[in-house]
């Protein structure tokens, strides 16, 4: 995972010279999926369109940038089976506690884990929320196993998200808005 390409969606506020001058912003939303962080769109810059069409109004910025990420700086919960494994033995001693319930969310396991040092020095959390895009939304970037059954295949550009938590940690660097075009220094006409 090491040198790692990813998208951060912002609302378009016609400020790119203080995007590219302060970015990357953290996430401000009460209910942030992964904790508190700065949220990123994992390599498909094609997530970072379809999160600005659907929660900016189609009035939005995609900033690229890098982060060398790895098993040690980075809870995957996409591709670490430990990782994944540490998840579920924290879920299950929640439990034993009484510490869950029906509306216990995955930013609330997070959240424990790091106040119980079972989190260790991650610097970054990977996630893939299933189904957080419509199965409707076009271009969806899925392919089925068999025709018969619909609801079984592959996704091939899936929405892996990454909340970035110390940003020097992880060798960020090279921050710039590539989209829209009028605001890319690159862009030529």
């Amino acid at each position: 995972m090491k040198n790692t390409r990813i998208y951060q969606t912002l609302k378009d506020k016609e400020n790119p010279d203080e995007i590219e001058t302060n970015g990357p912003f953290p996430c401000n939303w009460r209910n942030s999926w992964l904790g508190d962080g700065y949220y990123f769109w994992d390599t498909f810059i094609e997530n970072a369109h379809w999160w600005g069409e659907v929660h900016c109004d189609n009035c939005y910025i995609i900033c690229e940038a890098f982060v060398d990420l790895n098993d040690d700086n980075c809870f995957d919960l996409v591709g670490n089976t430990r990782h994944m494994e540490d998840f579920g033995e924290s879920i299950k001693f929640m439990k034993s506690k009484g510490l869950i319930s029906a509306n216990t969310t995955v930013s609330r396991i997070l959240k424990f884990m790091q106040d119980n040092e079972l989190f260790l020095n991650y610097k970054a959390i990977r996630a893939y929320g299933i189904n957080s895009k419509s199965r409707d939304h076009q271009p969806n970037y899925r392919i089925v196993f068999d025709p018969e059954k619909k609801y079984q295949y592959l996704p091939y550009k899936p929405e892996i998200q990454l909340c970035l938590l110390k940003l020097p940690d992880l060798n960020f660097r090279e921050y710039r808005i590539v989209y829209p075009d009028i605001y890319n220094q690159d862009y030529a006409v």
